[in-house]
């Protein structure tokens, strides 16, 4: 029953100051959702990136809304779809989807995961119900003939792969390069980067997210002993914040130093020093590690650096300790971007929109007001999401810096080039200031 009302409210059009055919939408509000790891086994970190989007959509509320609506944005705890390790919610995305339908929302936006978002574009694809902006790089995003309402928002972990690989090729010619990535299509798309790029590995090993918790990451010792036996000079981490710091925390331990060229996913500096720091540590291993960012760095001269701080220190729920001296996580500054993305395509859509007229919005909008240093590339067969970033440089134990200021752009086809672009992305839009 659920299923029919959704699916023929998805298409029915509205009328000025009457929303109340279109689910989640009413002539004051649009109610949107997600699915996230509050608690969990990837809580740390990641439980901060939609609250930082909700920063955005109550900053935007304060303002009196979009085109005279509010933003009501639900958040389910889903817990990564994994029992244990500290979960109070339900560890089901599934249950968690059909729950956000019964409310019902308009869309979920910014919900987490390959393996959970995977577990639900069907349900949600039948229901006529939206699926944006997802939380990861997979390449699983973009198919928009099965899933026309799934849309990604990252640079995909197979082009990020393709950008480390030249720069690798052009910084080190003659290195010995070892891999290790997470045993899913983080790890295994990332690495087809790589080799796409030019770049095969000496040494490649893909590690269990759940054995590493349950070991208490003594699962990765022996992968960062083998890449030590073998000598090798860079190794790339295609890992979660967890797995960087115990691998680093093992290599530490080893007196193995090598170049660390880190996934944009797992190198955020607070987010891996804060575990390292509390085993008492003095000085951060990943000072110097290579990684990439698709934003403005913290430290740049960026309007948006500012713009984000502002935000976040105004949302004392969320954020209740923030202050205009606190550090701005690569976590926060995330769900900022889609928030802000979602924020704008609302804006474009009008004030009479369907679900169905809100897609083509999405693949017409240039996305070029937006903190992303390059604008969203959707259209009708591409709904990937960003394309590019800058190479960086972690410079202390909270802060990171572009290496050549340099934006590199390329594709997940094989064989893709990668090319370096000017920022083509504009400031920040008045009616968001």
């Amino acid at each position: 029953m659920l299923c029919l009302a959704l699916v023929s409210a998805g298409s029915t059009a509205i009328t000025a100051g009457a929303a109340t055919h279109v689910p989640g939408v009413t002539a004051t509000q649009v109610t949107i959702g997600a699915t996230v790891p509050l608690t969990g086994i990837a809580s740390f970190g990641y439980n901060e990136v939609a609250k930082a989007a909700n920063a955005v959509f109550k900053y935007v509320n304060g303002k009196g809304g979009i085109n005279g609506r509010k933003i009501r944005y639900i958040l389910k705890d889903d817990c990564y779809g994994t029992p244990g390790f500290g979960c109070t919610g339900t560890p089901s995305t599934p249950s968690q989807t059909r729950a956000l339908l019964s409310v019902p929302v308009f869309a979920t936006v910014g919900s987490l995961g390959t393996p959970t978002q995977d577990s639900v574009r069907t349900l949600l694809r039948s229901n006529g119900v939206p699926q944006l902006f997802v939380n990861s790089g997979s390449l699983d995003w973009d198919n928009p003939t099965a899933y026309p309402g799934l849309f990604g928002w990252q640079t995909s972990y197979n082009e990020e792969g393709k950008i480390f690989a030249k720069y690798i090729n052009a910084t080190y010619p003659s290195a010995n390069v070892c891999f290790l990535g997470q045993g899913d299509d983080f790890g295994t798309d990332g690495l087809a980067g790589l080799v796409d790029g030019g770049l095969t590995p000496t040494v490649t090993d893909l590690y269990s997210v759940t054995s590493m918790v349950l070991t208490n990451g003594a699962s990765i010792e022996p992968y960062i002993a083998s890449f030590q036996s073998n000598k090798c000079t860079v190794v790339v981490l295609d890992t979660i914040p967890g797995a960087t710091d115990y691998a680093l925390g093992s290599a530490l331990a080893l007196g193995y130093t090598p170049q660390w060229v880190i996934s944009s996913v797992g190198s955020d500096p607070y987010s891996v020093y804060t575990p390292l720091e509390g085993k008492g540590l003095t000085t951060d291993p990943e000072i110097g590690a290579i990684s990439f960012s698709f934003l403005p760095t913290p430290t740049s001269n960026s309007p948006w650096i500012a713009w984000m701080m502002k935000v976040l220190e105004a949302d004392h729920a969320d954020f209740p300790t923030f202050t205009s001296t606190s550090t701005m996580d690569g976590n926060m500054e995330y769900g900022i971007g889609w928030g802000v993305a979602f924020v704008e395509a609302l804006k474009a859509a009008g004030r009479n929109f369907t679900r169905a007229s809100f897609l083509k919005v999405m693949t017409s909008t240039t996305f070029s007001q937006t903190p992303a240093l390059l604008p969203l590339r959707y259209s009708s067969n591409d709904h990937q999401g960003l394309n590019g970033g800058y190479l960086t440089k972690v410079i202390t134990d909270a802060e990171v810096a572009p290496i050549n200021g340099k934006i590199y752009v390329t594709d997940s086809t094989p064989g893709g080039a990668v090319t370096s672009a000017t920022k083509l992305s504009t400031g920040i839009p008045s009616w968001l200031k």
